[in-house]
């Protein structure tokens, strides 16, 4: 675990993370950019409502993240399963010497 040093509105933090201190900071940049996104880019303007904004804004982001992440998922398992199919009745077929049973290697 290291201790990471962000900014967010002008505010310093120390933050204890197991995660890459880049990746804190990104992250950090992300809540600090939406911040002041919605109160109209002054730091000195955020108020109480404004933060519960970006937070609403990085969850509806999560939440498309992850239904994409799902969509790719079913679509993944969809198109694997058609090869499978497909394969498997490729293996049926009948070749110059009856169907394949076996592992097939290439001629020497």
């Amino acid at each position: 675990m290291s201790v990471v040093e962000i900014q967010i509105l002008n505010r310093r933090y120390s933050l204890q993370s197991d995660r890459a201190p880049e990746h804190v900071k990104a992250v950090a940049a992300f809540v600090d950019e939406q911040l002041r996104a919605v109160a109209g880019g002054s730091a000195e303007q955020v108020q109480k409502d404004h933060a519960i904004l970006a937070a609403l804004n990085i969850a509806s982001e999560l939440f498309l993240a992850r239904e994409s992440r799902e969509e790719l998922r079913s679509d993944t398992e969809h198109n694997l399963s058609s090869v499978q199919a497909l394969l498997d009745h490729a293996l049926t077929l009948p070749g110059p010497t009856g169907p394949i049973s076996g592992p097939v290697s290439s001629p020497s």
